[in-house]
């Protein structure tokens, strides 16, 4: 296995200094980040942070509170820009000043554990908001954006009504919606926070099947979770967060829980 904090030869390279796996020399990651620095004040939340993402994986990230999950998330989508580091786009140096050009530029987009759905809002104008499409200023009809709503959650294998006020959803529908979002404005790249938190123990496993339907669609997934089964079911890789660092990353094969909390601890 290889550093977390090595310096390859920009993206894709290798170093063999015997930790964990973070680059694959045989594939040109879609994202990458080299020495993520942050500060805020004393605290150093996100130090040396080097990390590939694979195109078409379901990349699992855990941490115990404060081990500088969020702060990472926060500079990958640029709610926060970095002290210091680098992003590479498809092997290319980037910059994410914000999180507009973090989705409309790198094609990113971040479902946060709370959702931001309007409540009051049918699932179509959900999906459009903000964003709703306007030709010479004029709202372009509702019936249009239904169609394309109901096209985004047909993909994701969701019976949700486009039609449908969003406050009557059950947890995991709201998912659904949300994650429609990155469908209908054709994201590469989908962060997950903690989307099996909040709902039923019967619905999570709808949640991780629209993981599983966002991967055959040819999506990167970034799963990020306490719930620890969950991320053995869908993930591909688990990346270990601790104390701002990466301590190693993990490929999904026979690991148990034991063997996470391990490396957590």
């Amino acid at each position: 296995m290889s550093d977390p904090g090595a310096d390859p030869a920009g993206p894709g390279g290798t170093a063999d200094t015997g930790r964990s796996v973070v680059v694959n020399a045989d594939r040109q990651p879609l994202l990458s980040v080299r020495h993520l620095v942050k500060r805020f004040g004393p605290v150093l939340a996100v130090n040396e942070v080097s990390l590939d993402v694979q195109e078409r994986e379901v990349l699992g990230v855990i941490g115990d509170n404060g081990a500088g999950k969020s702060t990472f998330l926060a500079l990958l989508t640029g709610f926060h820009r970095p002290d210091r580091g680098t992003f590479y786009y498809r092997g290319r140096p980037v910059v994410i000043s914000s999180p507009r050009s973090a989705r409309n530029r790198l094609g990113i987009e971040m479902v946060y554990q709370n959702l931001e759905l309007a409540p009051d809002l049918t699932v179509a104008e959900n999906l459009f908001l903000g964003q709703e499409p306007r030709l010479m200023g004029v709202l372009v009809s509702r019936r249009r954006m239904a169609r394309r709503a109901a096209e985004a959650l047909r993909q994701l294998d969701a019976q949700v009504s486009p039609k449908s006020p969003v406050g009557g959803l059950s947890g995991g529908e709201k998912q659904a919606v949300a994650i429609g979002r990155a469908l209908l404005f054709e994201r590469d790249v989908v962060i997950l926070d903690e989307p099996t938190a909040a709902i039923s123990a019967r619905k999570v496993d709808e949640v991780l099947q629209l993981i599983r339907r966002l991967k055959s669609l040819g999506k990167t997934v970034i799963f990020v979770s306490h719930r620890l089964d969950d991320i053995l079911t869908v993930s591909d890789r688990i990346v270990v967060f601790f104390q701002g660092t990466i301590r190693t990353v993990l490929q999904n094969e026979g690991q148990q829980v034991s063997d996470l909390l391990r490396e957590m601890f």
